[in-house]
């Protein structure tokens, strides 16, 4: 399993936000890990719903990226 540095921002009200960059990093790698897992004989994972998790968690990650280019281009 690879490593993933995720910056945190401390915003103006104390809260803590991530890069969506990063966010959309994360959730295309968790997938590509699942599956790399199911793939193992001795892992105790369903492929078939270890693979339809992973397409989900792409789509949000397709979703995140879509809202980030529409954003970036209204304020062109």
């Amino acid at each position: 399993m690879g490593q993933l540095s995720v910056p945190v921002i401390c915003g103006l009200s104390g809260g803590l936000a991530i890069p969506a960059l990063q966010v959309v990093e994360l959730l295309r790698a968790l997938p590509e890990e699942w599956e790399e897992w199911a793939g193992r004989p001795d892992s105790g994972l369903d492929p078939e719903t270890t693979g339809t998790l992973a397409g989900l968690v792409r789509q949000l990650a397709d979703q995140i990226d879509l809202a980030c280019i529409e954003i970036a281009s209204d304020e062109e």
